[in-house]
């Protein structure tokens, strides 16, 4: 019987991404990987579909498109990012209420990227005794919670350009709540992976009673564990997908949702690529050593092998004692509270890009995210000044 696994997310150091990503492109070619997306596949957590003249395709043969054709060609090509916890509890704190501006592409800070957060952008509970009930596995009286914290995504750029498998044409369709529907040739979106941390399963006791085993002895958490820390696979699961179709609207977001991650993730794009008004990023550069990029290239890796660190900006960080609060406070399972950081929440605000033709409707809007009170008493405004200050150091608190 293993210990109980570890209750937090534990990030890991922002130049490991690189490594991450190399272990993540040679998972995706697996055996098993293409048995875990088949699981994911049946569960319904797929929401771009594969077909082939008009005919849904065999789970083995979808599994290999959404691994082979989408998820590796993105983790190839992408930049690699890593939001530092303050900038993630930011940009959860502005998300608090749904991006105004609509869908675009344009938002995107590169057309395929990976990004790891220090701290969880969200995540579900799944109650192991209903999930089982049903099941062979299934026990009487299994009283057992597991939280999956969501910490990572991937994204590009995608248009349903046709996919060639044995020879026959391969079109897509969308699988939303609203029903299935098929996505026209040149539609426009953004394609986003979720992940979850492989190797933190539960956080219960591993004595934890679960369900039955095949053999008819008890399933427990620590077997569990056991069975999944010795099994193939990278450092992250995939864990949902969801489809940004370009010019459209966001609705509000139901909790424990790639909704609720989703409007997370779109903030942080928002945060890093604004032009005007505030700026509320710095970022570092941290290169990839010379035998880890021989390694990528020998992968067939082409995006870039550096880690972009985003952190907030100097002049709206907030003190290390309200980080370091907030951070006590937090399960490490899902998203952490900013209650010191930002007693009074950043917002967001419509702005329009061309005011002369506002009232014609002829102009652009986009979102810009406003300051809240970050420092200083509740009510008190927004210090600002000059002074520069190295992107890893944290003010002190105000006295």
């Amino acid at each position: 019987m293993t210990e109980a696994a570890p209750t937090r997310w534990v990030p890991p150091a922002a130049r490991e991404l690189p490594e991450w990503r190399a272990q993540l492109v040679e998972y995706i070619a697996s055996h098993a990987a293409n048995i875990s997306m088949r699981e994911a596949i049946r569960a319904g957590r797929c929401s771009i579909v594969p077909t082939m003249r008009n005919a849904p395709i065999d789970a083995d043969t979808f599994a290999a498109i959404l691994l082979n054709k989408a998820e590796r060609a993105r983790l190839e090509q992408a930049e690699l990012y890593y939001a530092t916890a303050d900038m993630t509890a930011l940009a959860l704190a502005a998300a608090a209420t749904p991006p105004l501006e609509r869908v675009s592409v344009d938002r995107l800070p590169a057309e395929s990227g990976l990004i790891v957060f220090a701290e969880p952008i969200g995540g579900y509970v799944e109650d192991v005794g209903a999930a089982l009930s049903d099941t062979l596995a299934a026990r009487p009286g299994v009283d057992a919670k597991i939280t999956t914290p969501i910490v990572a995504a991937s994204w590009t750029a995608w248009t349903p350009e046709d996919v060639n498998v044995e020879g026959q044409p391969v079109t897509w369709g969308h699988a939303t709540r609203d029903g299935y529907a098929a996505i026209p040739p040149g539609t426009r979106g953004i394609w986003v992976t979720f992940y979850s941390p492989r190797g933190l399963f539960s956080g219960l006791p591993p004595e934890t009673v679960l369900g039955t085993m095949r053999d008819g002895s008890v399933m427990t958490a620590g077997l569990i564990e056991e069975q999944r820390a010795n099994a193939p696979g990278g450092p992250l699961n995939w864990d949902n997908e969801v489809l940004l179709i370009d010019g459209l609207g966001f609705g509000p977001a139901r909790p424990d949702t790639t909704d609720a991650w989703t409007h997370t993730l779109y903030t942080a794009w928002q945060l890093m690529t604004t032009a005007g008004g505030t700026r509320w990023a710095d970022v570092e550069e941290i290169p990839r050593e010379r035998s880890g990029r021989k390694r990528d290239a020998r992968q067939g890796i082409t995006g870039p092998s550096a880690v972009r660190v985003i952190n907030v900006h100097t002049a709206q960080r907030p003190p290390r004692e309200a980080a370091d609060a907030d951070a006590a406070a937090s399960t490490g399972r899902r998203e952490p509270s900013w209650s010191c950081r930002w007693p009074v929440r950043p917002y967001r605000r419509s702005t329009c890009l061309n005011p002369r033709g506002h009232a014609a409707g002829d102009c652009q809007h986009e979102d810009r995210i406003v300051p809240g009170h970050i420092k200083g008493p509740q009510g008190a405004p927004l210090r600002t000044g000059s002074t520069v200050h190295l992107w890893d150091r944290q003010p002190a608190a105000e006295i």
